[in-house]
């Protein structure tokens, strides 16, 4: 018989035993309790089959299914399977905070089954926690589809939950936004008549008769002379390229402008198509910015026009280039400062499939590019995937990049100032806050995918404590103090600063929008009492920050404020949660969100001859007239009709257009520089909502080359404001001298602009101010040779609700 203290040799990974057998016993605990005849060589071969024999001899499991290798004596593996779970959550941790850096999804190693893994065993074990999770929090499901429009011609148009409101109005006039300056203007080429044919085409390239250098000829001939050119490439540096910059301004003077411009060799190249297409539309958005004179849709749209038929010399589907990208990507942004918004979605996609075509989101690096090119490369990758993030954020629809796709490295570092805090530019800030903080707002709060409510707080949470360095902060807000006194910030700063705060203000309020109508239904009387209270001053806060951060900015920079009109629709936005606060009189918010109330009307009075603020007015003039009704019952009520509030909330919504009774508009197919014979049928004033009249369709019998003086420009007659009316459409002229850029800065800064900055943009880039033609040079030659869960169904019902009161 073998004794139990004989020598025996256990591997290190056992757990010794903790006591000594019985003598008396001639089998192991584990077979007495299964009343198994025991071998009594320890550990038993009963023991070695079940896979228990570090617990032979005197070791039992306890009494169960699924629990076949949990001790129920032995404290020394009960120790070891605790070390082991805490190291467990200690991986996972750590794996979760790796794979964030690089993707807004869950890695599929942590899983709620898996996460499971390292609970302990119990005797009642609970096999549906996440189904239990989900029912509690399915108390929080909230309603957030969006809108659909559908046409009876099949026309569709889909506006996310977080579409700013100003996109909901339009949708419900059934326009989303096509009926612009630019689109209302109908253009007769006076050059090669397959000039209109490329722009109408793209960005397709049909099949054209004349070569393609002599249509780059002729694209160069109706360019504007150098002196306009150059005033338009130094606003577009100032006042467009400080949100967005695609290409520097030194490789844009360099391969772009001064080939076109300057003094040409024999040896250099001319330039491509998608080179010459970056140039119309760098002077297509600074002849729109153009400070010192109305705008003129005459002249910009030109140049647009232009870009799009120099596009499409070269199809950007068969001859994919850097430069093309860079050209698509500031006619986004000229069309986003037109109001063209659904090409401009479109078209944005297209940006972003001709960057992967390119490789753009893997790092140039690795193979091995020079320095130029790769950091060349890594700016535009980051432009793009801002740009594609903010657009997302304004049409309420998902974002075309996937984080874990991109490895290309962040082309700007960041610094530490005297005082040691880190800085940074606002183009490496804006690259971080997108892909570090907006990426996970938009794939989990705006996602189809539901989340907690508490979720929700976490990312209000991070949205509000990312770092803005103290170069992008703004005086005045965020207990930032004015600093310097003598501190005079250039016009791009001043618009960075404010734009770095508007971005993440807007963020969280868009996040808590749904939320906060929600607790609107639960506590009509005072909100504050629901249990989305949180949901409820985040979004008053914000509205609130918001209104005064815009009030400022247009009361130092007012005309590029308000040419920068995205800005006054999430204005327009924040007012309609200001309105509902300001109507609940037993609220303590109530009289603070009528001043700011009031002060975002009385900004869009500022800008009024704008014809979409004309549309806006009516609605905060009612909504400012409900607020004191309910402040003073005894005034006289307001007249109840019906508006657009219930299309303002992007709640679950389908939209049925009707088409009108009249036939359709004659189709340009044909021809096209042909005109209609008589003008599309127009609906009545009486057919209209006063709020949704537009100005009268605006013809152009020529497109006039640049070969005009100066002073022509900016004379265009129609540049005349509307003011609407139930009566009727009345133009009326603006005053063109409210339209002198230097004089209003004088006026509303107290200052003059930076000195040094105009001194440094004053300089010609150019030292020769003869234009030359490449093109032409070489057309002889060749003609010889020829881009708590909250389930969506609840919230946007309950936010429309909240709108649908104002009826």
């Amino acid at each position: 018989m073998a004794s139990s203290s004989s020598p025996r040799e256990e591997p290190s990974t056992l757990v010794m035993r903790t006591g000594r057998r019985n003598r008396g016993a001639l089998s192991c605990a584990e077979c007495r309790r299964l009343k198994l005849k025991c071998s009594r060589v320890f550990p038993c071969s009963n023991c070695v089959k079940k896979g228990c024999s570090a617990i032979c001899p005197d070791g039992s499991l306890t009494t169960g299914k699924g629990n076949r290798f949990v001790l129920a004596n032995t404290e020394a593996l009960h120790d070891k399977i605790g070390q082991l779970a805490q190291r467990v959550r200690e991986l996972e941790d750590a794996l979760q905070e790796a794979h964030s850096r690089y993707s807004s999804e869950r890695h599929r190693l942590l899983s709620d089954e898996l996460l499971q893994i390292k609970r302990p065993l119990e005797r009642e074990v609970d096999v549906s926690p996440v189904e239990r999770t989900t029912k509690v929090d399915q108390a929080d499901a909230v309603d957030a589809m969006g809108h659909l429009s559908i046409s009876p011609k099949g026309r569709t148009t889909f506006f996310g939950t977080a579409a700013n409101a100003w996109l909901l109005l339009q949708n419900e006039a059934g326009s989303d936004g096509e009926d612009t300056e630019e689109q209302r203007t109908v253009f007769e080429f006076s050059k090669p008549a397959e000039l209109p044919w490329l722009s109408f085409a793209f960005p397709f390239a049909p099949p054209i008769s004349k070569t393609t250098d002599s249509l780059r000829g002729a694209i160069y001939d109706l360019l504007p002379p150098q002196e306009v050119a150059q005033r338009f490439c130094k606003n577009y540096f100032r006042h467009a390229a400080w949100m967005y910059e695609p290409i520097t301004e030194g490789d844009f003077y360099e391969h772009m402008y001064r080939p076109m411009y300057g003094a040409a060799t024999s040896s250099e190249e001319p330039m491509t198509s998608h080179d010459l297409a970056v140039l119309c539309m760098v002077l297509a958005l600074g002849s729109l910015l153009d400070l010192d004179k109305p705008i003129d849709v005459n002249e910009h749209s030109q140049l647009y026009q232009l870009g799009r038929a120099a596009l499409s010399l070269d199809s950007v589907f068969e001859q994919q280039s850097i430069a093309a990208i860079q050209a698509l990507l500031i006619m986004c942004h000229y069309m986003f400062l037109s109001h063209i918004e659904g090409p401009r979605w479109a078209i944005m996609g297209l940006v972003v499939k001709l960057a992967h075509s390119l490789g753009l989101h893997r790092d140039g690096g690795q193979w091995n590019l020079d320095d130029v090119e790769g950091q060349k490369r890594r700016c535009l990758l980051w432009e793009i995937y801002v740009y594609d993030s903010w657009q997302s954020l304004t049409f309420g629809r998902p974002p075309s990049f996937a984080l874990c796709h991109i490895d290309t490295k962040m082309p700007f570092e960041k610094t530490r100032n005297e005082k040691g805090d880190v800085e940074m530019t606002f183009a490496a800030w804006k690259h971080r806050f997108a892909s570090e903080c907006q990426s996970h707002v938009q794939d989990q709060a705006f996602g189809a995918r539901p989340i907690s409510y508490k979720r929700i707080q976490e990312l209000d949470k991070s949205v509000r404590d990312f770092y803005i360095p103290p170069s992008l902060q703004v005086p005045g807000f965020m207990g930032v103090t004015g600093g310097d006194a003598l501190e005079r910030p250039t016009v791009e700063l001043t618009m960075q600063r404010y734009i770095a705060f508007a971005i993440k203000e807007i963020t969280i309020f868009y996040m808590h929008r749904g939320f906060f109508a929600r607790a609107l239904e639960e506590c009509p009387e005072d909100p504050m009492g629901s249990k989305y209270a949180a949901s409820v001053l985040a979004a008053y806060t914000s509205a609130c920050s918001f209104v005064g951060l815009i009030q400022s900015l247009y009361q130092q920079h007012p005309i590029l404020t308000e040419r920068m009109w995205f800005l006054f629709t999430h204005v327009f936005s924040c007012t309609i949660v200001l309105g509902s606060i300001a109507a609940k009189t037993r609220m303590a918010l109530a009289p603070s969100a009528l001043s700011h109330l009031e002060t975002a009307t009385n900004l869009f009075s500022q800008v009024e001859h704008n014809p979409r603020a004309q549309k806006v007015l009516p609605i905060l003039r009612k909504l400012t007239a409900r607020a004191y009704n309910a402040a003073h019952p005894n005034s006289p009520l307001v007249k109840q009709e019906n508006d657009v509030f219930a299309g303002l909330s992007g709640k679950t919504r389908l939209i049925s257009r009707r088409t009108p009774s009249s036939p359709s508009s004659p189709s340009h197919t044909s021809s096209p520089t042909s005109q209609p014979a008589s003008p599309p049928p127009q609906p009545t004033v009486s057919e209209l909502s006063p709020i949704f009249q537009q100005p009268p369709l605006i013809t152009h019998s020529s497109w006039p080359p640049y070969n005009a003086p100066l002073q022509n420009f900016g004379t265009f007659s129609p540049n005349t404001s509307y003011s609407l009316s139930t009566q009727g459409v009345h133009p009326q002229p603006q005053q063109q001298g409210a339209y002198t850029y230097a004089a209003q800065q004088e006026e509303m800064m107290h200052f003059q602009p930076n000195p040094a900055y105009y001194a440094s943009m004053s300089g010609d880039p150019t030292s020769n101010n003869t234009r030359i033609n490449p093109y032409w040079q070489q057309t002889e030659h060749v003609a010889q040779s020829s881009e708590l869960f909250t389930p969506h169904e609840d919230l946007n019902s309950s936010w429309q609700n909240l709108i649908s009161q104002w009826k």
